[in-house]
């Protein structure tokens, strides 16, 4: 008698048994290489929304191989790899998950792992110990083969939704260059919606050299303007263009007067 099971659905549940026959009995076996190790670069982070872009924690891991064995076959099938958190070590399922595909070392921004904190509820007002491991994923199974939980002490920020769907880049010399036409938005650099500030905001290493901002990755809309960038300098549509005179790390600071198609102007502040 054969196992009505097929080898596809042996890999999804990786069962060690899947089926018994009266007559004969067909096992089908995933076995790891070695055994996964998860290693941080900090065991601490305090995460700050003006900082999103930034790495927050970078994981590295081993690399395993899986043995999908039975009496009817052999494979070794493709291994990919999810970061996942809880708030407790023993916390099954680990719920908030980052992939890292085939790769065995993964650097996580401040937004990505504040919004996996964010989705285990963790407490934003202190900081407090969550739990990370590294999982080899075959198939659908997400859970079997994971490392040891290594503890990370971290405090996050409330999730931040921002007031429309409004998005703003700094373009030009002090940042990544002029973007050209209305479709390359690699040259600027991306602004995120602060809550606490009720602006946009970005901190990066911006060269000496001009500057403004574009709406929605085009020039339809765009603010430029004069002024004392340290005090907040006033912003008109199609304004001049700003102008860093040193070359440094800034924190720049965008209000934007209305949305949408009805953007007036507002004010820049850049500061060290």
């Amino acid at each position: 008698m054969k196992n009505l099971l097929t080898p596809a659905l042996a890999l999804a549940f990786a069962m060690t048994t899947l089926a018994s026959c009266n007559k004969d009995e067909d096992k089908v076996t995933v076995s790891p290489s070695n055994t996964l190790s998860l290693t941080g670069s900090t065991n601490s982070v305090v995460l700050t929304q003006l900082n999103d872009a930034q790495t927050a924690i970078t994981y590295s891991w081993n690399a395993i191989q899986q043995s999908l064995s039975g009496t009817e076959f052999t494979k070794t099938p493709a291994v990919t790899y999810q970061l996942q958190f809880a708030k407790a070590a023993d916390g099954f399922g680990y719920p908030a998950v980052i992939d890292a595909g085939t790769n065995t070392t993964k650097a996580i921004t401040v937004y990505d792992l504040n919004n996996a904190l964010n989705a285990i509820g963790v407490n934003t007002a202190t900081a407090g110990p969550v739990y990370a491991r590294v999982v080899a994923v075959t198939g659908s199974d997400t859970h079997t083969f994971a490392s040891a939980p290594v503890t990370l002490t971290a405090k996050a920020y409330p999730a931040c939704i921002a007031p429309n769907t409004d998005t703003w880049a700094l373009v030009g010399p002090a940042g990544k260059g002029w973007p050209s036409g209305t479709t390359d938005s690699e040259a600027g650099l991306p602004m995120t919606w602060n809550c606490a500030l009720s602006a946009y905001t970005v901190r990066a290493n911006l060269n000496a050299g001009d500057f403004k901002f574009r709406k929605d990755k085009a020039w339809t809309i765009n603010l430029g303007g004069s002024g004392n960038l340290t005090q907040g300098a006033p912003l008109t549509l199609n304004g001049a263009n700003l102008t860093i005179a040193t070359a440094g790390i800034y924190t720049v600071k965008l209000v934007v007067n209305g949305s949408g198609t009805g953007v007036s102007g507002g004010t820049v502040t850049v500061t060290p």
